[in-house]
C-alpha cells in the first residue's frame, strides 16, 4: 500500500473524504462518499464511524427544492419505509487517497442499492439490455 492510500489518524473530512469514489475489494466502483456519520469521543472530538452514500445522503447536502425532490425520490425507492442513506462502516476502509478503498465487495454494500434498483427496474426493461456484449 502506498503512503498516499494510508488512513491518517486525523483528516480534514470535507477535503479528504467527501465526493471521493468508493472502490471495492475487487477494484470496482462502489458508490461515492456523499456524507459522513460522526460520533464524538469523551473529549468531544468527532470520529468518522460510517460513510453515507447515495441519494438519501446527498439530498441534505444539496438542500433547497432540488434536495427535497431527491429526498422524496429516495424515500419512494426504498425497500423498507424509513430506511436511511446507504451506510458503509468506516472499519471497511483500507485506504484514503484519490479514492476510498474498501475491504468488501460492492455486492455486499448498501451503497450498491441504487445501482441494483436502476439495473433491475430500468435497464432490464430496455430491449437487448440483458444480452452479453459481442
Amino acid at each position: 500500500m502506498s503512503t498516499d492510500d494510508e488512513i491518517p489518524d486525523e483528516l480534514l473530512a470535507g477535503l479528504q473524504l467527501l465526493d471521493r469514489q468508493l472502490v471495492d475489494a475487487d477494484d470496482f466502483l462502489a458508490g461515492k462518499v456523499d456524507d459522513l456519520e460522526l460520533e464524538f469521543d469523551d473529549e468531544g472530538i468527532p470520529m468518522v464511524v460510517a460513510i453515507l452514500s447515495g441519494p438519501g445522503a446527498v439530498a441534505g447536502r444539496v438542500g433547497g427544492r432540488f434536495g427535497s425532490w431527491i429526498a422524496v425520490l429516495h424515500r419512494r425507492l426504498q425497500d423498507a419505509p424509513g430506511s436511511g442513506p446507504a451506510r458503509v462502516p468506516f472499519e471497511l476502509v483500507t485506504g484514503i487517497g484519490s479514492d476510498v478503498k474498501l475491504t468488501a465487495r460492492r455486492s455486499e454494500l448498501e451503497s450498491n442499492r441504487s445501482e441494483d434498483w436502476a439495473r433491475d427496474v430500468i435497464v432490464s426493461k430496455i430491449p437487448g439490455a440483458r444480452h452479453e456484449a459481442e
